[in-house]
């Protein structure tokens, strides 16, 4: 894991990034995802609520025979997606401006050999002043991460894997939209900020029409304190 994170860290700073703020950079939910991807060479991988494009374009410098599909809802985030794109010469990767609930006026079903995404995870308290990452990291209610999750049974080939990052605290109900859209749970991966805190991420990874196959990986930390 550590040679997978020098790689991704040697990537991202190596991109040419264009963004309408800094909220949308990369953030350790970002790293967190590239990180737990079981994804391989060859494969045909979306990432739903692409953003920026930023993780789509570290996937495609990974795996540089693979095709790379981002699907970004806000006009803005595409347009910088694309602008980025070409910055980086990224030849194996496309952009959308698409809505995952209109996934399906733009693809055909089973067309996915892997996907990924990190969706809006904050459904109550204080949302974020502005609009563009309010949308991309909060909602009123949990039907936009079943949303994500349809859109990801709809794209993904029978038996094909995909893996998303949330906050713990909505844990438990996304396992159970997981079950309802018949993708389960086969790897889980927690992240902290230290030794001493709660935990800061969750990343599932996830098989349509999987079995009972789960299980619970060592814990992952952004940083090492002394003790």
């Amino acid at each position: 894991m550590e040679d997978k994170i020098r790689q991704i860290d040697h990537i991202y700073r190596n991109l040419k990034l264009e963004t309408p703020n800094e909220s949308h950079l990369p953030t350790h939910a970002s790293v967190l995802l590239l990180l737990t991807c079981f994804a391989k060479e060859n494969f045909k991988i979306f990432e739903l609520g692409s953003g920026i494009g930023h993780v789509s374009l570290v996937l495609g410098k990974i795996y540089p025979k693979s095709q790379i599909i981002g699907i970004e809802i806000q006009k803005k985030l595409y347009e910088c997606s694309l602008k980025n794109k070409n910055a980086n010469q990224s030849t194996n990767v496309e952009f959308y401006n698409l809505s995952v609930k209109n996934i399906k006026e733009q693809f055909n079903t089973e067309v996915a050999d892997y996907l990924i995404f990190n969706p809006p995870h904050y459904f109550d308290g204080i949302k974020n002043k502005l609009e563009d990452r309010r949308t991309a990291r909060s909602s009123e209610n949990l039907e936009i991460l079943d949303n994500f999750l349809y859109a990801s049974k709809y794209l993904l080939k029978n038996k094909s894997l995909g893996s998303l990052v949330i906050h713990p605290y909505i844990l438990s109900d996304t396992v159970v939209l997981l079950e309802k859209n018949h993708l389960k749970a086969q790897h889980i991966y927690v992240a902290y900020g230290d030794k001493k805190n709660d935990a800061q991420l969750v990343s599932i990874v996830f098989r349509k029409n999987g079995g009972r196959n789960l299980i619970i990986h060592s814990p992952i930390f952004f940083r090492i304190g002394k003790n």
